[in-house]
């Protein structure tokens, strides 16, 4: 017999003050009852109880366990609730990762809607480039993320929102941009993101296309985040690609250009990834909202 049965009994026996009437309480035949206690007071090898014509009383022994065995239930109560809370995605913890640009400028709004509607939530963001995000996200390390790159492996992977790149420069810098593109390019001193992360892979391929590769690039400097490549670029360390989302007002305010480059716009492709099953509840709540339609963040 379990000891959380014998506690339940233990403790309405206390309360009621009589073996007939904890087993009235408990729908139980008292010597049921006295199984369980006979059972306690086996296991402890102390009396529990002291037995009288009116009733049973707490022996110092039994105080002991009555003041124990009520903390025990509160905990199990608490967890019940907790659990079923969780359960119904009303509470719970939403581990998620992001690489740079959608944890600073895409996620924020989201995540703070649906924390209005789920006050009972939190979450906790662990952010890096795409490829430390990808390595955490397939090691199990998250069970959701939203990233530049799209993985290889068979999980959930939706595309979830567009990215602009653009070549942005101090305005110091347009004198330099004119002509043809493959001989300024060559001459402008480059600020690069590392190769981990999305932007920098993007980058490279966009001038790929135009019979430039990293060896033939004046690389003045390479760095860990797009918020450093801004700050270099305002400087007038060099000129860098970096997202739009990035730099959308520094572009508006004139403090940085973008310069122009031949063909399309550069377009990078952000997705919801996940691995099911999504638990605790709260996890596939999280990403019902983050993949819906109407929130499709844009640019």
């Amino acid at each position: 017999m379990s000891y959380i049965q014998s506690l339940t009994v233990f403790l309405n026996v206390a309360e009621e003050g009589s073996f007939s009437a904890a087993a009235k309480k408990l729908e139980l035949t008292q010597p049921t009852v006295s199984f369980h206690i006979d059972n306690l007071e086996k296991n402890f090898g102390c009396p529990l109880f002291t037995r009288t014509s009116k009733g049973v009383s707490l022996t110092i022994y039994g105080e002991k366990l009555f003041a124990t065995t009520r903390t025990i239930n509160g905990l199990i109560s608490e967890t019940h609730k907790e659990i079923q809370a969780m359960s119904q995605g009303s509470a719970g913890r939403i581990l998620l990762g992001a690489s740079t640009i959608p944890a600073d400028y895409i996620l924020p709004p989201l995540l703070a809607k649906f924390l209005q509607k789920h006050p009972g939530l939190t979450i906790s963001l662990v952010t890096g480039d795409s490829q430390t995000i990808l390595d955490k996200f397939t090691q199990g390390e998250i069970p959701i993320a939203v990233v530049g790159a799209k993985p290889e492996d068979a999980i959930m992977c939706q595309p979830l929102c567009h990215d602009n790149l653009v070549l942005a420069a101090h305005p110091d810098f347009r004198v330099i941009a004119q002509g043809n593109a493959k001989d300024w390019l060559l001459k402008l001193p480059f600020i690069l993101r590392k190769k981990s992360s999305g932007t920098a892979r993007s980058a490279l391929d966009v001038l790929a296309q135009l019979d430039i590769f990293p060896e033939k690039l004046n690389i003045i400097m390479e760095v860990d985040s797009n918020q450093t490549v801004k700050a270099a670029m305002l400087n007038k360390i060099g000129v860098g690609f970096i997202s739009a989302w990035a730099v959308e007002n520094e572009l508006k305010s004139g403090r940085l250009v973008a310069l122009p480059l031949p063909g399309p716009a550069i377009i990078r492709q952000f997705y919801a990834i996940s691995r099911p099953p999504l638990q605790p509840a709260c996890l596939e709540l999280f990403w019902q909202y983050l993949t819906h339609p109407d929130n499709t963040p844009t640019t």
